[in-house]
């Protein structure tokens, strides 16, 4: 390889490298991770919402157990 090939090669691969790192970077800001999580919720509870309200109501039953369990405890 000439030195012209090695430095076009060069100059290549950096700017892939670039764009790959900004593509990371992006997919990584917390907007984007709020975003995807939304969505990955959002298809989650379609698919299962009889699941995700029993998880939801277990959730409240156990805090309010907990409260009740701290309050009227002796200890």
């Amino acid at each position: 390889m000439s030195r012209r090939e090695v430095r076009d090669f060069v100059e290549s691969t950096r700017a892939d490298l670039g764009a790959t790192l900004d593509e990371i970077e992006h997919r990584l800001t917390p907007k984007e991770v709020s975003r995807q999580a939304t969505q990955w919720l959002s298809r989650s509870y379609d698919r299962k919402p009889v699941a995700w309200l029993t998880g939801i109501a277990l959730s409240i039953v156990g805090g309010v157990a907990a409260i009740l369990w701290a309050v009227t405890n002796d200890d």
